[in-house]
């Protein structure tokens, strides 16, 4: 049985969670409740994993203490390469890291322009929407396309987020604006000098394995092998790659808490935590 399937504690071993957004991305629950979510399902560690923003982690961290559920620093950052949206995870880094930190600042500016395009594009086919609106609905974190779903169904102009991005917000739909396009390597570089480690997120939905090499070569330390969207034939598939390239294994839900999916799953998808111990190991500390 693949560890995602796992029920909580029964397997023996401890777990963790390294793949939750929140409200300060696109996330329905505040950094709190996810740590509340966490000692209830009777996780050990989980990575607060928002787009592009770390605004999560302070927020986070008092409860996460006095539960004492260990709360890894993370952030799941967009980056651009040959066409391909692509995700690197990005976990223990020093969050206060000053390069980092100004381009996370920036890409909070272009996250905003982006979905100004946007709702440019649907004001071209007739659907009226205002950024402001987006901009309430991200509460002031990092702006993404759930939150333009999110306004486009309050105005009854789709039924559901799925409507959202299959007529309007997916990657092949009419208002689709590219994401940031900074490449891969800069990403990784920017944790690599933050002292973090650099993981590509769910390689099974976007990524050819032609450039998965790529960014292996970039100086990648893991894969996310656990993820919804992939099945077990994905989850062996690409532990036997990172095997081949002595890489790390992280893996988590991608938990955003969407209304979409009647049943919450939190707590159901989730990794060994002796992978984190393994992650830990491989950390340089100067």
């Amino acid at each position: 049985m693949p560890y995602s399937l796992s029920g909580v504690g029964h397997n023996g071993f401890e777990k963790a969670d390294l793949h939750i957004h929140t409200k300060c991305s696109d996330g329905v629950f505040t950094p709190e409740e996810i740590v509340e979510k966490a000692k209830k399902t009777g996780l050990k560690a989980i990575s607060i994993t928002d787009h592009d923003s770390v605004l999560g982690i302070d927020k986070a961290k008092p409860l996460a203490s006095e539960y004492g559920i260990e709360l890894i620093n993370g952030v799941e950052m967009s980056s651009t390469y040959q066409g391909h949206d692509i995700h690197i995870l990005g976990y223990f880094f020093d969050y206060k890291n000053s390069a980092l930190k100004s381009y996370l600042d920036h890409c909070k500016q272009l996250r905003t322009e982006r979905a100004e395009r946007m709702v440019g594009k649907l004001a071209e086919m007739g659907v009226k929407i205002e950024i402001e609106q987006i901009i309430l609905k991200a509460q002031n974190g990092s702006v993404g396309r759930p939150h333009i779903a999110a306004v486009l169904q309050d105005g009854g102009f789709v039924k559901s987020f799925s409507e959202a991005f299959s007529k309007y917000l997916g990657s092949h739909s009419p208002a689709y604006v590219k994401s940031i396009e900074t490449p891969p390597a800069e990403v990784i570089r920017l944790i690599n000098e933050a002292a973090g480690l650099s993981f590509l997120a769910h390689p099974g939905q976007n990524v050819p394995d032609e450039i998965l090499r790529h960014l292996i070569n970039f100086g990648l330390d893991g894969i996310e092998i656990i993820h919804p969207s992939h099945d077990t034939y994905k989850e062996n598939y690409y532990r036997e790659i990172a095997n081949e390239y002595f890489l790390l294994f992280s893996g988590g839900s991608d938990y955003h808490g969407l209304k979409d999916q009647e049943k919450d799953l939190f707590g159901q998808i989730t990794i060994p935590y002796e992978w984190v111990t393994k992650m830990k190991s491989r950390i340089v500390t100067v």
